[in-house]
């Protein structure tokens, strides 16, 4: 029993091991590292993706290209270090990882602080929704249980009472709401 488990553990370990290799042994001898470089500068891969690279090919005998990956790399950054793939980055919550060159550097942060903003913004637009709904179902709750034959008259005050104070709170999530839906994120 222990000898299998022992085997067990290994097996994961090595397909962890085997998983985290950016480049299998027919990737690594038959790369072309300028493509490799563009298509990781095209994704705004960081400069440390390259070693990576190079510790995966090197377990195959096979020397990396740094050269051509760099230059590569650059030309791939110039797609990625824009302003609409910066707005498209900051919209959907992905990190600003420090990638680009100094002279494309400004134009992505435009983009991504525009799209930083209307993130932020379909979040808050997201989470009062949820908040409705989990009002809404909680006054349903309440509300079922206030014809309950077993209740009290005090037990029934309290119930009201608390569906008094929800009815409260969905007025001012919907009210919440609709002034953030009159708001336009992007100015």
């Amino acid at each position: 029993m222990k000898n299998g488990l022992y085997l067990l553990i290994w097996v994961i370990i090595a397909g962890l091991l085997i998983g985290c290799s950016t480049l299998s042994k027919n990737e690594c001898l038959q790369a072309n590292w300028y493509e490799l470089g563009w298509r990781d500068g095209n994704r705004g891969k960081p400069r440390s993706f390259f070693q990576e690279h190079a510790d995966a090919c090197v377990k195959h005998n096979v020397r990396a290209e740094k050269n051509d990956y760099f230059r590569g790399r650059d030309d791939g950054l110039k797609n990625f270090c824009t302003y609409d793939n910066g707005f498209s980055q900051g919209k959907y919550g992905k990190k600003f990882n420090y990638v680009c060159p100094s002279n494309l550097e400004a134009t992505f942060l435009a983009g991504f602080s525009k799209g930083r903003k209307v993130y932020k913004y379909n979040r808050k637009v997201v989470a009062l929704e949820k908040r409705l709904k989990m009002i809404d179902a909680e006054i349903q709750k309440k509300e079922k249980s206030l014809y309950s034959s077993e209740l009290t008259g005090e037990q029934r005050a309290i119930l009201r009472s608390e569906i008094r104070q929800l009815d409260l709170e969905h007025r001012d999530t919907v009210r919440d709401l609709n002034e953030l839906r009159e708001i336009d994120p992007l100015s």
